[in-house]
């Protein structure tokens, strides 16, 4: 039942394989099981969240019509994509007949609910679908097989459970190159594998999407952001071939800065200024949760080849992946949060750069 395009010869690969297989197997049989399904994913859902959501649920429509699937999130997409009026918007996630709950591109309920959602006590049967390198939950079934994204490994499900059953509309194609190509940073990211190429081949052969124009939608952010990206540049420190930023409280009331403004900020130095220091090579980002009070969450960026950022978000409690991880801090502000993340930094015994402050920006 396995796809085509996903064929290896390394013996222990093979192995890998066989496993999945059960897994695929078992994910199935908990569909056709289950009449009420639920598909959530993690909070500020990226592309990737959206688009595996989004193929699943169409997946299940299809070919299980008389399921009922429910894709609840708490915010759209920003950008128009196929089906996503299939999203239910729920400022609250909360237990209701559910007999299935499918968490997509995460690993666990932490990164998924907020302090008022009660859908983490369910007593349905729970399937993980991921491709971070952290382990998540105690699951009935997880699926991950750390590809390139989550996309793409309910892409091969859906292909090696269904054959040529399985059909990829101009939708489904859409969706699966968006996913594909936002998680591998346009196949610049170490998660890009042959496979990963062979199944873009197959979607683009179906519709030729134009990632110029994709690349260039997701890349814009708010106006709102432009203060709070200045904030994080003034506070930015660099430490070796480390570098940091962070808020602090007083920064967000004093200039009023918005969760937006502060979001897309956070997002937009991670990606472009952090790494992009000449002689800088890898560092994080603070900024608060706003879900959580005295919670602050941390993203870790590193080059390939320099910092393995994953075991500093694991040892926060935090996961993700080798150079591309995340956790929450709570702290009263974002310079003890800061502190927090150094001290936990100079204990770990791969972590080279010392933690003390040797420049501001």
């Amino acid at each position: 039942i396995f796809s085509p395009y996903s064929v290896i010869n390394m013996k222990s690969d093979i192995l890998l394989i066989e496993d999945m297989k059960k897994e695929y197997s078992k994910f199935k049989k908990l569909i056709e099981k289950s009449n009420n399904i639920l598909l959530i994913t993690h909070k500020g859902p990226d592309f990737d969240a959206f688009a595996s959501c989004l193929i699943l649920k169409n997946f299940i429509d299809t070919h299980y019509p008389h399921k009922n699937v429910v894709c609840k999130s708490r915010q759209s997409p920003t950008q128009k994509l196929p089906f996503m009026d299939q999203i239910t918007i729920s400022q609250v996630i909360n237990t209701e007949n559910e007999e299935l709950v499918v968490i997509l591109d995460a690993g666990g309920w932490d990164i998924c609910i907020q302090k008022e959602d009660t859908i983490q006590i369910t007593t349905a049967k729970i399937a993980v679908v991921d491709h971070h390198q952290t382990k998540g939950l105690n699951a009935d079934v997880v699926i991950n097989n750390q590809m390139s994204s989550t996309t793409e490994q309910i892409l091969d499900f859906c292909m090696s459970v269904k054959g040529k059953k399985y059909v990829i509309t101009q939708d489904i194609s859409t969706l699966g190159q968006i996913g594909i190509v936002y998680d591998t940073g346009r196949f610049a990211y170490d998660n890009t594998t042959p496979q990963t190429y062979e199944l873009m081949a197959k979607l683009r052969r179906v519709y030729a999407l134009d990632l110029e124009d994709f690349e260039y939608k997701s890349t814009k952010f708010p106006s709102e952001s432009l203060l709070a990206i200045k904030v994080y540049i003034q506070n930015l420190q660099i430490v070796g071939d480390m570098a940091y930023s962070y808020l602090n409280k007083s920064d967000i009331n004093n200039l009023k800065l918005s969760k937006i403004g502060i979001n897309s900020a956070q997002e937009f130095v991670r990606d472009n200024i952090l790494r992009y220091i000449q002689g800088v090579h890898w560092g994080f980002v603070v900024k608060p949760s706003f879900t959580v009070e005295n919670e602050w969450k941390v993203s870790f960026r590193s080059s390939k080849g320099y910092q393995e950022v994953a075991s500093i978000a694991e040892a926060l409690g935090g996961g993700g992946h080798q150079y591309a991880s995340a956790s929450k801090v709570i702290a009263n502000d974002g310079d003890q949060a800061v502190k927090i993340i150094l001290d936990t930094i100079a204990k770990l015994p791969k972590v080279v750069t010392s933690p003390t402050p040797v420049k501001t920006v």
